[in-house]
């Protein structure tokens, strides 16, 4: 038998974009986007992250911060990004570490 899709529960992995985003702004308390941006790319080079071409990265960066915006995790004024306290609780939850 069959099973439909949408009765399977899907074990998402952690957004790993919106945890960099969540840290450097945490640290840094307010940034423009340019500088949120250069500081997400330097991260995710460390980490030998391949997230695809820059400008697929930048508009990825730019939708994750519109949704800690909308979620109350940031506020944007202008161009300039500032943490709110709800900001770390935004975070994602680690997987826990299975071996089978």
């Amino acid at each position: 038998m069959l099973e439909d899709r949408r009765s399977r529960s899907s074990r998402k992995a952690p957004d790993l974009v919106t945890d960099e985003l969540i840290v450097i702004l945490h640290e840094a308390g307010m940034l423009e986007f340019n500088e949120i941006f250069q500081r997400t790319v330097v991260v995710m080079k460390e980490k030998h992250m391949s997230l695809g071409g820059e400008e697929i990265l930048r508009l990825r960066i730019y939708e994750k911060l519109q949704n800690l915006v909308s979620s109350g995790g940031l506020v944007k004024k202008g161009r300039e990004y500032t943490a709110q306290p709800k900001l770390m609780a935004l975070k994602s939850e680690p997987l826990p570490d299975i071996r089978l």
